[in-house]
């Protein structure tokens, strides 16, 4: 008997699906490995763990995190000989260090810049240079390291964040955005970016969370994309897998 194209078609979100609990799940064992926190947190400036603790605030690190440690990796590169728009050639991997490396390559000129997309936070500490995934592992990391508990989100449709334990609520937190967004903004993508969940996602080491209501104004048509079947316990099945 055949396989019929739907049921490909499930298989292959899946696996999908499962490609991306792997790192999450990888990150967030990371979070509970005291040396790696111990390292990223010699990473902040005295002076911003003052003002962290003296203010009862992420605001003195979200700044400092934003402005003067990481920095942003554009999708599309220009080259800086010719000026000219880069092409990337994506190679995956997959593996404990890389989840893929990104080869931009210039056309006319033949140069060309290699964007590693790293799993290991220590790495990403290293270059401090990433988009929302690399900035969301790093930042996760240094909260959790001030005995913050953080976790990673994720929207599956182009961006994740993070959310910190506060007062025994989960709050939103995206250290890619300015202050005051990025503090407890949960409808901010909606809301000003547009976008239409279907699925967000909190991972911890041993567990996924469906936190779409936080995230979401518009909870009918969340349902309506979602279709008859939930997949959420599914989406658990495949993360204790990972």
């Amino acid at each position: 008997m055949g396989v019929s194209k739907s049921h490909i078609g499930h298989l292959n979100q899946f696996s999908s699906y499962a490609h991306t609990f792997r790192l999450y799940k990888r990150i967030s064992e990371q979070y509970n490995d005291q040396a790696i926190l111990d390292s990223v947190k010699q990473l902040v400036p005295d002076r911003v763990l003052k003002l962290t603790a003296d203010e009862h605030s992420l605001e003195p690190l979200l700044h400092w995190f934003k402005n003067d440690f990481m920095k942003w990796m554009p999708k599309e590169l220009q080259c800086t000989r010719c000026n000219k728009p880069m092409r990337v050639q994506l190679v995956d991997d997959n593996s404990a260090t890389f989840r893929k490396t990104e080869i931009h390559t210039c056309d006319v000129c033949g140069s060309t810049q290699i964007f590693p997309r790293y799993n290991k936070i220590l790495r990403i500490a290293e270059t401090r240079i990433g988009r929302c995934s690399e900035w969301s592992i790093l930042f996760g990391a240094i909260v959790n390291s001030l005995l913050i508990q953080t976790r990673i989100v994720h929207d599956y449709l182009d961006h994740c964040w993070n959310e910190s334990l506060i007062n025994k609520k989960w709050v939103h937190i995206d250290s890619t955005l300015d202050y005051p967004t990025s503090f407890d903004h949960p409808h901010y993508y909606e809301q000003n970016w547009a976008k239409k969940y279907e699925y967000v996602l909190a991972f911890s080491a041993n567990s996924l969370e469906d936190v779409t209501t936080r995230y979401t104004q518009q909870w009918l048509m969340v349902q309506k994309r979602r279709g008859k079947k939930d997949k959420v316990d599914e989406f658990k099945e495949v993360y204790y897998r990972a």
